[in-house]
């Protein structure tokens, strides 16, 4: 691994577990420089990694200042994040509840996007999320069960990225997202507090693993008053 990888990773941990809290500055270049041994052009590049992917904002004349990644109204696109790994300041309270876990087989729609056939079978689970005691996002994911023999509530209510990563040692590595706005459907009204609310906001998901192999489909709905999708753009 390059150096400056090694900078980022480091520093990028120290954020997502509040060593560096948000709204505040991270060390100046010349403190980094002597922190790691390393030049400042690999530092620069370092900071340069995090500032892309939404960690910090540098600011010229001043030490970088550290965004974070939160939850409600911050939600980055440009990373694959759990809800508890989103909720890393711990603002709020947040409990996953399973809906429903059945398995599937010869859904034409399912089919064509994980390219299998009619013997392929696939997990479906569909999860509600409790946000500060209102039920803010719904879920349903699919999943091969030929990568993912085995799914129960337990798993399903703590974390399944935990599970597929720490127990079944995939290695996820990417998710190719689409946003859009429609109407909610029945499902949809049922497990989630949409008030005066018919519509949702939507985040349609493809996870693959380094192989290039697809993991997940997912389908994941919020209530549009309670979420902004945020990206990095740099010109």
């Amino acid at each position: 691994m390059s150096k400056y990888k090694q900078v980022y990773r480091d520093l990028k941990e120290k954020i997502d577990t509040r060593v560096y809290k948000r709204n505040t500055e991270l060390p100046s270049e010349n403190e980094l420089v002597k922190e790691y041994g390393y030049s400042k052009d690999t530092i620069r590049k370092a900071l340069s990694l995090l500032e892309i992917n939404g960690y910090i904002q540098k600011i010229k004349g001043k030490n970088s200042l550290i965004l974070g990644h939160g939850r409600i109204k911050n939600n980055y696109l440009g990373n694959i994040k759990t809800s508890s790994e989103l909720n890393i300041d711990g603002k709020y309270e947040i409990k996953t509840s399973l809906e429903s876990l059945y398995i599937i087989q010869g859904d034409k729609k399912i089919m064509d996007i994980f390219g299998s056939d009619e013997d392929n079978d696939f997990y479906r689970v569909s999860r509600s999320r409790l946000i500060n005691g209102e039920r803010l996002e719904y879920e349903v994911s699919y999943f091969d069960r030929k990568l993912v023999p085995f799914i129960n509530k337990e798993i399903a209510e703590s974390s399944i990225y935990k599970y597929l990563e720490k127990e079944l040692g995939l290695n996820i590595t990417q998710s190719r997202r689409e946003i859009s706005f429609r109407y909610a459907t029945e499902e949809e009204k049922q497990h989630m507090d949409l008030g005066e609310y018919n519509m949702v906001a939507v985040v349609e998901s493809i996870t693959y693993l380094s192989n290039g192999n697809i993991l997940q489909y997912g389908i994941l709905t919020y209530r549009p008053d309670k979420f902004t999708f945020v990206t990095m753009a740099k010109r």
